[in-house]
This record gives C-alpha cells, sequence and structure tokens, in this order.
C-alpha cells in the first residue's frame, strides 16, 4: 500500500489574543487559496527527509491567567523511514495494532508544568490542583492500514518515559519565564509532586473521512478512540475532528500534547497554499491522572478528580511549501472537584519537513 496522498494540484478542492490572531490570519491568508495550483512533493520524495514540529501550550493565550495547565512545551522528528525494530515488535505483539505498508515513526521531548489556581499563598492549598511538572520522552509508531482516495485509517502505538517532580525542572522554567515577562512567580513550589519515574504506553486509532464540495473546498471528518495505561494517565476516550479548507490531504493535522486530538507533523510540500479551520470534541474517562491524584508510591498533595473530562478545540492552520503554522485554542472542563471553571489554553504548533 503506497502513501498515494491525491495532490491538492489535481483536485478541483475547492476578548482573547488568540482567537484575534485567528482571525486575522484567516482574513489574509483566505485570498491566497485561488492562486494557481502546482504539483505537490511526491510522497516517495518524502523518505529523503524528516518533519520537525514544535509545539507551545500556554494558558496566558487562552484563560489569560496563570494557572492549571500552565504550559506545554513539545519538540518532534517525525521520519517515513523505517522504525526501529523495537517499536515494531511491540505493535505487531498488540492484536489491536494493524500494521499497514505505510509505517512512521516521530520522537518527541516535552515539558508541563501545573499549577494551582491560587499561585500566591507560600503555604500548601489542600482543595487546590498540585503543583507539578513533566519532563518526558516519547517515541510513537505510526501505520497507515488504509489509504483509499476518501478514508484513511491510521494507529499510533506511543511509548512515553519521563520524570515527574523537581528534576522535572518546572519550576526554574517557569520562575525564569516570569522573571523575563513580568517579574511574578507563582510562590508555592515548594510544595509540589515529588520526584517519580513515569512510564505510558498510548493507542490512538483515527478514521479520516474526505468529502469535496463546491466553490473549491474540502471538508474532513476525523472521528478517533484512544487509550493510556500507565502511573501518568490512565484513560479511554474518543472525540471528532473536522477541517475546512484546501489541501486536506497533503496533511495530517497539527499535533497536540497528549493528551489532546491526534495530529503529526507530517505534510507534503506544495507551492499551492493550502489552509484550513478545524474543531475538535473529545472526552476522556479518567482513572488515574498523577497531577491530580498525587505520587503513586508515597504522599503527596492530591485533590479529588472529576472522572469525566471533556475538550474542545478550535483553530486555523496555513501551510505552503514545507512549512505549517497553525494556532488554536482549547476549552477543557473541569478536571477536580472544586475547581473554579474550565480551563482554557492557547496552542501554537509550527511543523516543517527539512529534506537530507
Amino acid at each position: 500500500m503506497a502513501l498515494t496522498v491525491t495532490p491538492a494540484s489535481t483536485r478541483p478542492t475547492g476578548k482573547h489574543r488568540g482567537d484575534s490572531l485567528l482571525l486575522l490570519l484567516l482574513l489574509l491568508f483566505s485570498p491566497l487559496s485561488g492562486t494557481p495550483a502546482r504539483a505537490a512533493t511526491p510522497p516517495e520524495a518524502l523518505k529523503n527527509g524528516g518533519f520537525w514540529s514544535i509545539q507551545l501550550e500556554n494558558d496566558l493565550w487562552g484563560s489569560g491567567d496563570d494557572q492549571l495547565y500552565s504550559h506545554g512545551t513539545e519538540v518532534a522528528y517525525f521520519s517515513l523511514n523505517r522504525p526501529p525494530g523495537w517499536l515494531t515488535r511491540l505493535g505487531e505483539g498488540l492484536p489491536f495494532f494493524r500494521t499497514g505498508d505505510v509505517s512512521a515513526v516521530q520522537y518527541a521531548v516535552g515539558q508541563k508544568i501545573f499549577t494551582p489556581q491560587d499561585t500566591d499563598s507560600r503555604t500548601l492549598v489542600s482543595n487546590d490542583r498540585p503543583y507539578a511538572g513533566w519532563l518526558y520522552g516519547n517515541a510513537t509508531l505510526w501505520s497507515r492500514y488504509v489509504d483509499e482516495a476518501d478514508l484513511q485509517v491510521d494507529n499510533l502505538l506511543g511509548v512515553t518515559v519521563g520524570i515527574v517532580g523537581p528534576s522535572a525542572q518546572a519550576d526554574d522554567v517557569q520562575r525564569k519565564f516570569h522573571d523575563l515577562f513580568d517579574g511574578t512567580n507563582p510562590n508555592g513550589w515548594d510544595n509540589q509532586l515529588r520526584d517519580e519515574l513515569g512510564i505510558l504506553l498510548t493507542y490512538t486509532r483515527r478514521w479520516q473521512y474526505f468529502h469535496t464540495l463546491p466553490g473549491g473546498l474540502e471538508f474532513e471528518t476525523a472521528p478517533h478512540l484512544v487509550g493510556a495505561l500507565g502511573n501518568i494517565y490512565t484513560y479511554a476516550g474518543g472525540g471528532m475532528m473536522l477541517r475546512l479548507g484546501k489541501g486536506l490531504r497533503n496533511d495530517n493535522g497539527p499535533p497536540n500534547i497528549a493528551p489532546g486530538f491526534p495530529g503529526t507533523p507530517y505534510l507534503r510540500p506544495s507551492r499551492e497554499a493550502n489552509w484550513y479551520l478545524f474543531a475538535g470534541i473529545a472526552g476522556r474517562a479518567v482513572a488515574r491522572n498523577i497531577f491530580l491524584d498525587g505520587n503513586t508510591f508515597r504522599e503527596s498533595h492530591s485533590v479529588d478528580k472529576e472522572p469525566l473530562v471533556a475538550d474542545l478545540q478550535l483553530g486555523f492552520a496555513f501551510h505552503i511549501d514545507n512549512i505549517r503554522l497553525a494556532i488554536s485554542n482549547v476549552w477543557r472542563s473541569r478536571e477536580f472537584e472544586g475547581q473554579s471553571g474550565h480551563a482554557r489554553f492557547g496552542a501554537i504548533n509550527i511543523s516543517y519537513f527539512v529534506p537530507y
């Protein structure tokens, strides 16, 4: 099964700072969709290079507050070359992992920072979420086992290893960030979760259905199912992502830091400007979240988590040549009892194809 994504050129495809920026980008780039189409890079040529991605998530771009899920950074590298043998064998050993003729691997390193709603207090606030940091590395096996004109089906198997606690350096990163920009600092980092090795296994299956619309546009419906098992997260869930725009088959959708909607740094370089709006809703039943439940093997601060959590994401992506920019906002429902309102954070992703 070859990666036979139909080039866009051969088809008639047809309040908050984050919100303002989305509107501005739409107004600026929408006229570019009418430029003459030129061929996208052949899929086989993409094996002679790799896809880099940086994802930044911050609540200052969403709610405007510094609380709850405060910040996330992830740098990823995605390659269509043969995945490592240990990861392939792990996937083949799982009965629910479907292996297709098209496989890839993604490596990522990242950090997530969590703070309570009350960041002024130096003493522990027992009914507020713990301070916590998560520094991790990840390898993800990606395989496409259905590749048709109007349907693509992928599955992803991720293995993540990292550290929670002071060794994650979240307090130092946050303090330096605030020293640089506003001179204020959360005061309760002495109460953060203790050091704990984290191991996480994640599986995702996604279906992408493509529909051609009048006026040179395309529409995609992409349901997914996901499960995670480990001492960091254990949950099961699913959701739906919708995309409307041009060149959807040249692009798998932007990545998110887990837990979040599935996406990859993959894009097919094309001289034609592609763009799309995207909107998704997802839910998960959570059995464990170390950032709320506290350390696994020792006493630590914890709160009573909500068993069901929902995400809503709205965004805009623009893709031309070998680069893609995506900007979005995520609304997340209450994650623990006593949380005063939902969380909201903004996300910026830049993905870039680099030929060898």
